[in-house]
C-alpha cells in the first residue's frame, strides 16, 4: 500500500506538473496596441479680412514722347549727281579768289595755334637760314592755292573748290546753302539773262 500510495502521489504530482505546464503554455504574443495618436488640431482658416477699398490712385498723365536731341548735322545733298561737270565750273576753278570769304585773309590764324591744324612755320616758310615769304604759284592766283590738294594737302590745289572741299566732307551746301529750289531758280534766271 505504501507503494500504491506513492504511485498515486507520483501520479498526482505528474498530473499537477502537466496541468501547470499546460497552464503556462506560451501565450500568443500580442503586439502592444499602438498608442492612439492624438489628432492634431485642424488649423482653422484665418479669417480673411475683407480688404478696405483703397483710395483711387491718380492716373499718371502720359508724358509726350520726345526724341533725344541729336547734334545738328549738316544735311548732305549730293549735287554732283546732277551737276556732273561742277568740277569745271569757272567759279569753282578760280575759287582761290574766294578763300578769304570763309577762312579770312590771315593764314596764320587758320594754320598755327590752338583750334587749327597747328602747322610748323617751316611748312610754309622753310627752315632757317632759307626762310621765305610764300608767293602764289602762278600769276593771278592766291597763296592759298599753293596747297590744299587732296589727298596731299602740301601739293597745289590751283583753287579748285570742288577738289578741295568735297573729299574733306565739306559739300556744296556749305557755300550754297540748303534751299535747293531757290538756288535753281537763281541759276535759271542767270541763264535766261545771259542768253
Amino acid at each position: 500500500m505504501r507503494l500504491g500510495r506513492m504511485a498515486v502521489l507520483l501520479a498526482l504530482v505528474l498530473i499537477a506538473v502537466f496541468i501547470t505546464g499546460c497552464a503556462q503554455e506560451e501565450k500568443p504574443k500580442v503586439s502592444p496596441t499602438p498608442e492612439k495618436e492624438t489628432p492634431k488640431p485642424t488649423p482653422t482658416p484665418a479669417k480673411k479680412e475683407t480688404p478696405k477699398p483703397e483710395a483711387p490712385k491718380p492716373t499718371p498723365t502720359p508724358k509726350p514722347k520726345t526724341t533725344p536731341k541729336a547734334e545738328a548735322k549738316e544735311q548732305v545733298v549730293r549735287c554732283e549727281a546732277c551737276h556732273t561737270k561742277a568740277v569745271n565750273y569757272a567759279a569753282h576753278v578760280t575759287g582761290g579768289q574766294r578763300c578769304a570769304n570763309c577762312h579770312g585773309s590771315d593764314p596764320h590764324k587758320i594754320h598755327v595755334g590752338p583750334g587749327t591744324i597747328n602747322l610748323q612755320c617751316s611748312t610754309c616758310h622753310g627752315a632757317p637760314p632759307n626762310v621765305k615769304v610764300p608767293k602764289p604759284i602762278e600769276e593771278g592766283r592766291t597763296v592759298c592755292e599753293n596747297c590744299h590738294a587732296y589727298p596731299d594737302p602740301t601739293k597745289p590745289s590751283y583753287g579748285n573748290l570742288v577738289n578741295i572741299h568735297i573729299p574733306r566732307g565739306k559739300y556744296c551746301t556749305v557755300c550754297h546753302g540748303l534751299d535747293i529750289a531757290s538756288l535753281h531758280k537763281a541759276a535759271d534766271t542767270f541763264v535766261e539773262t545771259t542768253t
